[in-house]
């Protein structure tokens, strides 16, 4: 297939109230001309960014107020982004997080973070692409995953695992879609660690700033995030030394690149 364009077509973007949905959005708008559908929960940050792209880019944009981890607002979402309009592209950026330890983790925050990171991710997906497929052949998903989903990550256990999930079910999809010839391709995203407000939010950015060694900034990750779904590349890690690792931990035991990864984290813990 041709290179993905989204040019005065619809991009639906979740997440876009902040952080790397946020920017991505904006991308869209500035770099690439195209339509957005904003989804988050905060409607007047979308609104915002609606104003802005609208009045300096010149696209049409629509906001939809949804809260990922309620199916009925899931399904609500695909019904009010698709009427009077053709989606040709989904974003599915929107994710929760959790920092600390495992065992302390209140189960209803576990169901509410694998309902946003996995359930809806996997709802919208299923329903996306055949919807692309048919109604704006050419088009396609991305899934933004993370590298905490390459290997087992101490102290975001849950979320590891959620992102874990990610990278299987996104790969394994667009390798379906490459078998049967579909007019739509599906893109995995896996960037490491980016200064956003989700690292100020989980205690993360205790220990990881912006301007650290591996720290991207959420401009630079958007742009590469964005070049890799429009080449229609099925898998994408940005940042040479994101790649590095992840080329590294694949010939070292797990239990010594989980044993190292939990260094690496442990720092950022608050003190007990």
């Amino acid at each position: 297939m041709e290179k993905l364009s989204l040019r005065d077509r619809y991009t639906l973007v979740t997440g876009a109230s902040s952080g790397l949905g946020h920017e991505i959005a904006r991308q869209i708008a500035r770099d690439h001309g195209g339509n957005l559908v904003l989804v988050a929960r905060r409607r007047d940050r979308l609104d915002a960014l609606a104003d802005e792209l609208r009045q300096n880019h010149n696209v049409q944009v629509a906001c939809v107020t949804a809260d990922l981890s309620k199916r009925d607002d899931v399904e609500r979402l695909f019904a009010e982004a698709t009427a009077g309009r053709t989606i040709h592209a989904a974003v599915l950026n929107a994710g929760v997080t959790y920092f600390g330890h495992g065992l302390e983790m209140d189960f209803a925050a576990f169901e509410s973070m694998l309902a946003t990171n996995v359930s809806a991710v996997v709802w919208l997906t299923q329903k996306f692409l055949p919807y692309v497929i048919e109604k704006s052949p050419g088009g396609g998903v991305m899934i933004v995953s993370s590298v905490a989903g390459t290997t087992p990550t101490p102290f975001q256990a849950a979320y590891s695992g959620t992102k874990a999930f990610l990278n299987h079910y996104g790969m394994a999809m667009s390798e379906e879609l490459a078998h049967v010839g579909a007019s739509a391709s599906l893109t995995v995203f896996a960037p490491g660690g980016i200064a956003t407000e989700m690292g100020e939010k989980s205690g993360t950015a205790r220990k990881f700033k912006k301007g650290d060694p591996g720290m991207m900034d959420v401009d630079v990750c958007a742009r590469l995030a964005l070049a890799g779904f429009v080449r229609r590349r099925r898998f994408v890690i940005p940042g040479t030394l994101n790649q590095m690792n992840d080329v590294l931990l694949r010939f070292v035991p797990r239990v010594v690149a989980t044993s190292f990864t939990a260094r690496i984290f442990r720092g950022a813990l608050p003190p007990r």
